[in-house]
């Protein structure tokens, strides 16, 4: 059974359908959250606020196909809030939670090998391309949902990931980093980021 009939028997009251919905997103959902803010602890508290937001009002939604893409739309607006409140803190309070981001919790570390290096060379990018480049490579979402997700037009998502793999790539070719450290990279990452060596 495919996502639309199961939004179907949703809208029809059959709410046992949720479970195989949530089931099939939540893992990215939670993957996107975590890459966003950096913490174990809150990426499953935003990924939880999505699906309960998503949930609530299931009625409203008028399915086209393209669920996962409405619910990064509404995790990325949760995370944003988070950061927003985050950054209005004392400097002192912001500082230790820099600290703590800068040495996550390894569980995730665990499932998903890679990933901090992954993260360490998406910080070497603007925000706009960041963002795209992550979730392009790293959530495997098409250049149309990323610009339903972020609201920009398709062309700029493209040329936005394009000017961001340039500029990995020209930092990886001019630094020791790549015999270094992209052998550490998981088999997933490889194969996804065009650029990398193997």
């Amino acid at each position: 059974m495919d996502e639309v009939e199961w939004i179907r028997r949703i809208h029809e009251g059959e709410t046992q359908y949720l479970t195989p919905l949530i089931e099939r997103y939540y893992p990215g959902i939670q993957k996107y959250c975590y890459y966003r803010v950096r913490s174990e602890e809150e990426s499953k508290d935003l990924t939880q606020e999505t699906f309960y937001r998503f949930c609530r009002y299931i009625d409203r939604y008028k399915n086209a196909g393209k669920c996962l893409a409405y619910l990064y739309t509404i995790a990325r607006h949760l995370c944003n809030d988070y950061l927003q409140k985050r950054y209005s803190l004392s400097c002192e309070q912001v500082g230790e939670i820099e600290k703590s981001f800068s040495q996550p919790n390894g569980s995730i570390e665990e499932q998903v090998e890679g990933e901090h290096l992954v993260h360490e060379l998406l910080l070497l990018l603007p925000e706009e391309q960041r963002e795209m480049v992550f979730m392009r490579f790293c959530l495997d979402m098409t250049f149309r949902d990323i610009a339903r997700v972020t609201g920009v037009n398709v062309c700029m998502v493209q040329y936005r990931v394009k000017r961001g793999l340039i500029v990995l790539k020209s930092y990886l070719e001019r630094s020791d980093f790549v015999e270094q450290e992209t052998t550490t990279f998981h088999s997933n990452y490889t194969k996804k980021l065009p650029f990398v060596s193997r």
